[in-house]
C-alpha cells in the first residue's frame, strides 16, 4: 500500500515542489465561502506564483493533479484544490451567478445552454442547479470543453 499524504501536510508538499522547481511561493488554506464547490482551498501566494497561472492555467493544474495523486484520495470532499491571487474563486462565484441566471432563464424559455466549460466548471454548475428539484442538466459533446443544457424537468 502506497503512502497518503494527510490534507494538513499538503500546503508544506506543494511549497517543498515549487521550491524544488525554483518557485518562492507560499501554501495557506483558506476558505472559498462554498465548501460544497470549493472545498480545501489551497492558497498559493509569493512572489513566484504568478507564473502558476502564465498562459493558461496548465502549470497548476499539474501540480494540483500531483497532490491529489500524493493525498491518495478519491473523495471530492477531502482532496485539495489550489488557487492563486483568488482566480478560481472569482471564477467560482461568476459560475453561481451564471448558473442562477441560467436558472431563471431555463424557467421562462425551457432551457438554457453553456459554451465550453471545463469539467470542474460542469461539475459546479451540474451541482448548483442539482439543489432545483424543477430543473436539470446535462453535458453535450465531446472533449475536454463542452456544453451543458440547464432545462425544467419534463
Amino acid at each position: 500500500m502506497r503512502n497518503r499524504t494527510p490534507l494538513d501536510e499538503v500546503p508544506s508538499l506543494a511549497k517543498k515542489w515549487c521550491a524544488m522547481l525554483g518557485l518562492d511561493v507560499e501554501a495557506t488554506f483558506e476558505p472559498s465561502g462554498n465548501e460544497l464547490l470549493f472545498p480545501n482551498r489551497l492558497s498559493l501566494s509569493g512572489q513566484d506564483s504568478s507564473l502558476l497561472l502564465a498562459g493558461k492555467p496548465q502549470a497548476l493544474d499539474s501540480l494540483q493533479y500531483l497532490l491529489h495523486e500524493a493525498q491518495g484520495e478519491k473523495e471530492e470532499s477531502k482532496m485539495v484544490y489550489l488557487d492563486v491571487q483568488g482566480t478560481r474563486l472569482f471564477r467560482m462565484r461568476e459560475l453561481v451567478a451564471m448558473a442562477n441566471l441560467a436558472a431563471k432563464k431555463a424557467r421562462a424559455a425551457g432551457s438554457f445552454v453553456f459554451s465550453s466549460l471545463t469539467p470542474k466548471e460542469r461539475r459546479w454548475v451540474h451541482l448548483i442547479i442539482g439543489g432545483e428539484p424543477d430543473l436539470e442538466t446535462a453535458s453535450e459533446g465531446t472533449g475536454a470543453l463542452k456544453s451543458l443544457r440547464v432545462s425544467r424537468r419534463a
